[in-house]
C-alpha cells in the first residue's frame, strides 16, 4: 500500500508541476501579445519637434493673445487599450486645468503622423511640442509613472524640453 501512495503522490507532483508550467507560459505568451510598438510603422522616424508642433497646431486652443498651453489626448473608436489609460489621462486634466492649459480630445480613425492610441501631445503657447507619445508603456501602460505627466509637471516648474517618444512597448492601437 505504501508503494502505491508514493506513485500516486509523485504522479500529482508530476501534474501540479506541468499545469503550473503551462500556466506561466500562457500568461507570458498573452502578455507578450499585447505589448507593441508605439511607432509600429516609423512614422515619427523622420519628424522633429518643430514639424509635428506645425502639424499639432491645428488640434491646439487659441486665446485672444494667441495659442493657449494645452494638451491633446488622442483616442481610436474601439480600442481597448484606452481603459489602461484613464488614471494617467485623469491625472494630466487635473494638474493642465490647475494650470491654465486647454484640454483637447481628439478621435481619430487614421493620420499621418500620429502612430496610435492612446497618446497625448503638449504643446506650449508658441506650438511647440513638450511632449508627445504615450501616456505610460508596459503591459496596461502601467510600468512607469507615466511620461507625460512628468514632462507636464517639469514644464510647469520652468523646465522644457521638446520630447516625442517613439519606441516604448504596450498597449497600444495603430492609427
Amino acid at each position: 500500500m505504501p508503494a502505491l501512495s508514493r506513485k500516486l503522490k509523485k504522479r500529482h507532483l508530476t501534474i501540479v508541476g506541468v499545469w503550473i508550467i503551462f500556466t506561466v507560459l500562457a500568461f507570458a505568451y498573452f502578455s507578450t501579445a499585447r505589448l507593441v510598438n508605439f511607432d509600429v510603422d516609423n512614422k515619427l522616424l523622420e519628424v522633429d519637434h518643430l514639424q509635428l508642433g506645425r502639424y499639432l497646431k491645428n488640434y491646439q486652443s487659441s486665446q485672444e493673445n494667441g495659442l493657449a498651453n494645452s494638451v491633446i489626448h488622442f483616442s481610436k473608436p474601439n480600442c481597448t487599450c484606452k481603459k489602461f489609460s484613464q488614471d494617467h489621462i485623469q491625472d494630466i486634466n487635473k494638474m493642465a486645468e490647475d494650470n491654465q492649459f486647454s484640454v483637447t480630445n481628439v478621435v481619430l480613425e487614421q493620420h499621418a503622423i500620429i502612430p496610435a492610441t492612446p497618446s497625448v501631445a503638449i504643446l506650449d503657447a508658441f506650438g511647440e511640442v513638450i511632449y508627445f507619445g504615450p501616456y505610460g508603456q508596459g503591459l496596461g501602460c502601467s510600468q512607469t509613472s507615466g511620461f507625460a505627466q512628468t514632462m507636464l509637471n517639469n514644464f510647469v516648474k520652468g523646465f522644457s524640453a521638446n520630447i516625442i517618444i517613439r519606441e516604448a512597448k504596450g498597449c497600444y492601437c495603430s492609427v
